[in-house]
């Protein structure tokens, strides 16, 4: 009977599903425990003339929690290798804009690494994966290429649905939104979408023009989403803006940091406070996510 109990125990743990994106199984002792999450977070810096700074170690960063200092346990530089994740408003009302987008996409992928990973979404009524993630650029590209404008509008669905999906991926990763916010078939209100994805933590660029820019309410959220995450925002009015956002954003996903650590506070699951600096640059402005809840 004891012979039987051991082998049902072992069985039930090797079936426990893999631990969420940041988490890890543990051996203590005899004991199996879940470690608190690994925190992730990405930083881009720029001096004061407003340049990106490259080449920087992982002992040139401070990073801060709640006024704790915390210990580095994973760095990659601006160099390593990111997943990007295009998510594109390919509605009916994008008919006239799409091919500024294309051309826009299509320089911003060939500026990228080719150990970079990419991957193509498009939100219609629902999220819809033109190209999964791949090393394959020009297959991101020929699916961007044979997309059409058509059907209604899940944005903030669409939005979650790919956050989630993205944040069980390693390492840098971000999502590229590009949307003229006319959404008409989300179940999740924008306040719901924004609220979860906010928690994913990795950067979020968006892009808004059409019907966004009036939206106001969309435009406020998207930016603050942006700024929170560590990512940027940007509003087009005319199809040359599209191609400079695009470029604009491929430079800053090029000169990405990341930094991971378990936080030394593991109870109190309140609202923590992320700082990062670096001590021995001054003048450096840091962009990187304002915290996070456990």
């Amino acid at each position: 009977m004891k012979a039987r109990w051991l082998i049902g125990f072992c069985l039930t743990v090797w079936a426990l599903p893999r631990a969420a994106s940041g988490q890890r199984f543990e051996e203590v002792g005899s004991n199996l425990s879940l470690r608190v999450r690994l925190v992730e977070v990405h930083a881009a810096v720029l001096d004061v003339r407003g340049r990106y700074l490259s080449g920087l170690r992982a002992d040139q960063f401070r990073v801060m929690e709640d006024g704790r200092p915390q210990s580095v346990q994973i760095f990659e530089a601006q160099s390593s290798a990111l997943t990007l994740a295009l998510l594109v408003d390919t509605t009916g009302s994008m008919v006239k804009v799409l091919p500024h987008i294309k051309n826009a996409v299509a320089q911003m992928i060939s500026a990228m690494k080719p150990e970079d990973t990419l991957g193509l979404f498009s939100f219609r009524d629902r999220l819809t994966a033109l190209q999964p993630f791949t090393h394959d650029h020009q297959s991101v590209l020929k699916a961007l290429l044979a997309t059409r404008a058509a059907g209604s509008t899940a944005l903030f669905d669409s939005l979650t649905q790919l956050a989630a999906e993205l944040s069980r991926t390693n390492g840098k990763k971000a999502i590229l939104l590009f949307t003229d916010g006319d959404d008409n078939s989300s179940q999740l209100s924008m306040e719901q979408a924004l609220q979860i994805v906010k928690r994913h933590g990795f950067p979020i660029y968006a892009v808004s023009q059409g019907p966004a820019l009036e939206n106001k309410a969309l435009l406020k959220r998207l930016q603050e989403l942006s700024e929170f995450t560590a990512g940027m925002s940007f509003e087009v009015r005319t199809p040359d803006q599209i191609g400079r956002a695009f470029n604009r954003i491929g430079e800053d996903l090029q000169h990405l940091y990341l930094l991971a650590y378990y936080p030394s506070q593991q109870e109190n699951p309140h609202w923590r406070k992320i700082e990062v600096t670096i001590p021995d640059q001054k003048g450096t402005r840091i962009r990187s996510k304002e915290g996070y809840l456990p």
